[in-house]
């Protein structure tokens, strides 16, 4: 069986859960949950990806749509 997944190292408020049948773990530098094994990060029920430019989804396979960057995380921001 996989091995279970890390506690969230800082409580916050229910809108930030972690994704739901996705392993993630919360990252405070990045205000966001790390989606484990994949280059995809959640936070209050949308999915976001880097591809040039960010995007946001509902599920973690999509559809992608583009996202504006004053939408997207303020820690995700600074990642690129």
């Amino acid at each position: 069986p996989p091995a279970p997944r890390p506690p969230a190292t800082q409580k916050s408020h229910p809108r930030y859960a972690p994704p739901p049948h996705a392993a993630a773990h919360w990252d405070n530098r990045l205000g966001v949950y790390v989606v484990e094994g994949q280059d995809l990060f959640y936070r209050e029920r949308l999915y976001y990806r880097w591809d040039g430019d960010w995007y946001c989804a509902g599920r973690p396979g999509g559809p992608w749509e583009p996202v504006a960057p004053p939408s997207v995380p303020t820690g995700l921001r600074s990642l690129h």
